[in-house]
């Protein structure tokens, strides 16, 4: 009985190791295995070492620092895929000084597989706009940004405008986490004088290729709104230039995060005018930027709350009115077509918010009988209007059922071109399960 044993966890032992050689590397990637766990595999053995060696070094961590180091020792650049450069909260005066005087220029240069960068800032993200004078060809292989900023200051000290990244022409997904967005009004695109970088410097200011935006208690103050700051018109160096076709930024994803610090903004005008698209006076011209959002999320999560604090600053979910009408040109039978943002989406996430009755979820999403909804997925966290500390009642819960069937009538009720699931709950269990931990996180863990 023993030796069976014994065989038996042999054989499991091996197997093992053989089902991870033959996983897929994006699958691997997806596990999110940290660097002990992937430094233990690829010593294995010589085939665990050839797959994942090269996982050991895809990401990197660095301070301002650390770039000469970089450049003259390390080995492995070609390895590189992501890079974070952290601030060292601990010496602030070298971490300033490298935001402002230490060129990215090397490491886009050195690392030909780069895609991926996180750039944390000890308050604005104006360095990248001043300090560097890189060729645009070295940051088009940048795909994804994270810009986070540890200012202690206030929040115009912490200022982001799209012509920070004037050399980026090529990101698709953009996070920023603390920053006050404005529009550059005194930024345009530097043309020679005939013209022949006309296609190039055209996208100098714009993010065309952006189908990712997640803003992290981020805050923008009139008159400026999100398709001011994303999705800007600058001067034609000549009205009778073609320039690029698509030359409007229309992302497929958008999501707000705020916490306590911020979530005051949510009260704020500004933002009540992007959750109220009639409370908008300039939303139909801005519904370029809004074309192609298929996935829309919301989340408001203040420490107060599980401090058993009610706090005001959470929305009301009767604010929210995305059911305007724009039209727009179909890309396959241009034929003009009528639609909303709410229903183009495919999937809406909602943490955080206040509700008084039943009947406001036929106000929010109630929609014409001329118009179908698209979507698939709906997430609805409320606030309950009692203390954290009060557990949830079998009142509170058959309040969640009737929040759940009111929804599902609304959508599958044959209007709809999908049948959209619900996830229907109250924010504490947000709290709970720190569902959200990662994206508020300004650590550089």
């Amino acid at each position: 009985m023993i030796s069976r044993d014994v065989k038996r966890r042999k054989t499991e032992s091996s197997t093992y190791p053989l089902f991870l050689l033959n996983l897929p590397l994006e699958l691997i990637r997806c596990m999110q295995l940290s660097r002990e766990d992937l430094v233990n595999i690829s010593t294995l053995d010589s085939a665990h070492r050839a797959k994942f060696y090269p996982l050991v070094y895809e990401r990197l961590k660095l301070t301002w620092r650390d770039f000469k180091s970089f450049s003259e020792s390390f080995k492995s650049k070609d390895l590189v895929r992501a890079i974070r450069i952290f601030s060292d909260l601990q010496d602030r005066k070298s971490t300033t000084y490298g935001e402002w005087n230490i060129s990215l220029k090397g490491i886009l240069e050195e690392s030909p597989n780069l895609k991926e960068l996180v750039i944390e800032v000890m308050s604005s993200a104006r360095c990248l706009k001043y300090q560097d004078n890189f060729d645009t060809n070295l940051s088009d292989k940048i795909e994804k940004l994270k810009l986070i900023s540890h200012s202690g200051a206030p929040n115009d000290e912490s200022l982001f405008e799209l012509t920070q990244l004037q050399r980026f022409h090529n990101i698709k997904q953009l996070t920023l986490n603390g920053f006050l967005l404005a529009k550059d009004q005194y930024f345009y695109p530097k043309f020679k004088s005939d013209f022949s970088d006309l296609k190039e410097r055209s996208r100098d200011g714009r993010l065309v290729f952006l189908n990712d935006l997640t803003l992290i208690n981020c805050k923008w103050d009139h008159p400026y709104s999100l398709s001011d700051v994303f999705s800007p018109v600058y001067p034609s160096p000549n009205p009778l230039l073609k320039l690029e076709s698509n030359e409007f930024t229309s992302p497929e994803r958008l999501s707000l995060f705020y916490s306590k610090n911020s979530s005051s903004f949510v009260a704020a005008e500004r933002f009540r005018s992007f959750i109220d698209n009639d409370a908008n006076e300039l939303f139909l011209f801005e519904t370029r930027f809004y074309n192609n959002l298929k996935h829309l999320s919301i989340v408001v999560l203040s420490e107060d709350y599980n401090e058993n604090k009610y706090n005001y600053y959470y929305p009301w979910l009767n604010w929210l009115n995305l059911k305007k009408i724009f039209q727009t040109q179909n890309e396959e039978t241009r034929e003009i077509e009528n639609k909303s943002i709410l229903t183009n989406l495919e999937s809406l996430t909602l943490v955080g918010w206040r509700m008084a009755t039943l009947s406001e979820l036929r106000n929010v999403f109630g929609i014409g009988k001329e118009l179908k909804y698209n979507m698939k997925h709906l997430a609805l966290y409320l606030v309950r209007p009692v203390p954290h500390f009060q557990e949830v009642s079998e009142k509170d819960k058959l309040e969640l059922r009737k929040v759940e069937e009111y929804l599902q009538m609304i959508f599958n009720n044959g209007q709809n071109k999908h049948t959209c699931t619900f996830e229907v709950g109250y924010v504490e269990d947000c709290f709970a399960d720190e569902r959200y931990v990662k994206e508020y996180t300004k650590n550089n863990e």
